[in-house]
């Protein structure tokens, strides 16, 4: 079983060290005091036999006289309280303290008598099978006149050094386990001091974990938990740091990512979306906490836009098309795809969603413009050009013709002249260069003014204009572009009226603004030219148009005028029954 507590380790490391030490003593001091024991023993044993082996006289041994040593040993025992062993050189037990002779088996083998036959002194410690207990030999050599002619052995129980030795490892033990508890409180104590500011680093490291930056570990110490400390603080302050730094990051970053005209979709590798911006959900009307997680195909239905996906994840390749939506409306996309890697690998895509239907219309517009341009100045140069070299051909003397060739080239001329004059306006007032002088006007008396001007006209188709607007209206505007706008309008009402029709001027309040109305009972508008009819060069009925002397500029002019006012234009009407054109300017 794995021991998790730190501080049971300490206590149970102070307790190993005490065990260990202790073992390793009593190891030591149990064999050294038995082995010191038995030194002892033994060389008190020598001194005794060397004693008792004077008192043996070398006849005894001779001839075997077994009464007198025999005596002499159990004398000698009774003394030294030691049994003694007579034997002669062949291992006969000639006398001994606790048995007799006749009992005795022979003791040549013996290790000590061996040593002690050699000439020297044997000691031998073993287990006595006649005594039935562990036995020190001690054996010394009996000799007459340097010869050998015995052997003179001491034996004494080793049963008081074992009940000594017993004794003394008892105190070990007792000693040691006195030692283990108190390493054990010791241990305890100084485990929970070391491990006190541990503990502490531990909560305040969880709130680390938590995310919770703020705390930090007091710690007064110089030592490696100390260092410890100073560096966990420092650890957590340079977090605190980077995470501050990161989510100012990611903040500008989802600013970016949020604000962006361009849609943004992030598609995993298995083609599902991670994330996406505002803007993608307006274009597909989708909600981004929905389609999140799914698979690309099943939250936005646009096969083209799911093939690019596919490309780029397949290959790994950048990829750009354009696409055209159809539902819900009608728009046109540039959709960029590129691939994301992580460690070399294909992780994802990246795909930017960029609307350039408003592109295309300006190109289309750009276009037509070419073309209407083209055309508004060819038809009158060819006229001219064609009238031009009728003249230089002879008709330049047919003096019933020539003048009224040059009259219509003069109109055409004429023409090409307003054509120009218009376009130039038109570009001036697009170029939002324009400086307004603007000034708090009249406008019922401007308006008085402008169609005095349109007498003839008038006259001509039998129109009739009235003025409606209040006696008291004033507006703050540049008075020289409103009487424009005032001339564009009403020359429009004028020339596709009918014969005995009407004009109608007049104004309603509107928040603090003025809405002016021009309403004619003219021919009208179909209603599919309606949304068109402020565009440059556009003409309901283009033959008419040019017939009646149009440029196709009026309108588009009126429209920058007013939005140049910060107003707006706008109109109404049924194709049959008359038209009436509004324009918003604000109130003096």
């Amino acid at each position: 079983m794995k021991i998790r507590s730190f501080r049971l380790k300490l206590i149970l490391s102070y307790v190993f060290v005490i065990l260990v030490s202790f073992g390793f003593v009593g190891i030591f001091l149990d064999k050294n005091l038995e082995k010191n024991s038995l030194r002892n023993i033994e060389t008190s044993l020598i001194n005794q036999a060397k004693l008792i082996e004077n008192q043996i006289f070398p006849e005894s041994i001779r001839k075997e006289d077994a009464p007198y040593l025999e005596k002499l040993a159990r004398v000698s025992s009774l003394k030294t309280k030691c049994r003694i062993t007579i034997i002669d050189t062949r291992g006969k037990v000639l006398a001994d303290s606790e048995k007799s002779q006749e009992d005795m088996e022979n003791h040549l083998n013996r290790p000590e008598v061996q040593a002690a036959l050699k000439g020297g002194i044997g000691s031998d410690t073993r287990y006595s099978s006649t005594l039935k207990i562990d036995m020190l030999y001690v054996a010394l050599p009996l000799k007459d006149k340097n010869t050998t002619i015995g052997v003179l052995r001491l034996a004494l129980t080793l049963e008081g050094v074992q009940k000594t030795l017993l004794a003394i490892r008892k105190t070990v033990l007792l000693g040691l386990l006195f030692a283990l508890g108190f390493a054990f409180v010791l241990g305890s104590v100084l485990a929970s001091r070391a491990t006190r500011p541990i503990n502490k680093m531990i909560q305040v490291s969880r709130k680390f974990s938590e995310g919770d930056f703020s705390r930090r570990i007091i710690q007064s110490s110089q030592d490696e938990i100390g260092e410890l400390a100073v560096t966990l603080n420092k650890m957590a302050q340079d977090i605190e740091n980077k995470i501050k730094e990161i989510e100012n990051q990611s903040q500008k970053l989802a600013a970016i990512f949020n604000s962006m005209i361009e849609g943004v979709i992030v598609i995993d590798k298995s083609g599902r979306i991670i994330s996406m911006n505002p803007t993608i959900e307006k274009i597909f009307g989708v909600s981004k906490g929905d389609v999140e997680g799914a698979v690309f195909l099943e939250a936005i239905r646009n096969n083209d836009i799911a093939e690019v996906i596919d490309a780029v994840l397949k290959k790994g390749n950048s990829l750009s098309v354009e696409i055209t939506l159809i539902y819900p409306i009608r728009k046109i996309f540039e959709v960029s795809a590129v691939p994301i890697f992580d460690s070399g690998a294909i992780a994802g895509c990246l795909v930017a969603i960029h609307d350039i239907t408003e592109i295309r219309k300006l190109e289309t517009v750009r276009k037509d413009f070419v073309a209407n341009v083209s055309h508004e100045l060819k038809t009158p140069l060819t006229s001219i050009k064609g009238f031009v070299e009728t003249l230089l051909e002879g008709a330049l003397d047919d003096k019933e013709n020539n003048r009224n060739f040059l009259k219509i080239i003069q109109e055409h001329a004429e023409r090409l002249n307003s054509l120009v004059e218009d376009l130039l306006s038109l570009s001036h007032l697009e170029s939002k260069e324009v400086a307004l002088d603007k000034k708090n006007f009249n406008l019922r008396q401007q308006l008085e003014g402008i169609i005095s001007g349109f007498k003839s006209q008038l006259k001509k188709k039998n129109i009739e204009i009235k003025n409606e607007l209040p006696s008291g209206i004033s507006v703050s505007a540049d008075r020289g572009r409103i009487e424009q706008v005032f001339t564009n309008l009403i020359d429009n009402a004028t020339k596709f009226n009918k014969e005995n029709g009407a004009i109608r001027v007049y104004a309603e309040e509107l928040n603090g603004k003025i809405k002016v109305f021009v309403e004619d009972s003219g021919i009208g508008i179909p209603e599919k030219d309606i949304p068109r009819i402020f565009e440059r060069f556009y003409r309901v009925d283009k033959a008419r148009s040019r017939e009646l002397g149009g440029t196709g500029l009026g309108l588009s002019i009126v429209k920058h005028i007013v939005e140049l006012h910060g107003g707006m234009v706008g109109v109404e009407s049924i194709e049959g029954f008359g038209s009436k054109f509004w324009f918003i300017l604000p109130r003096a």
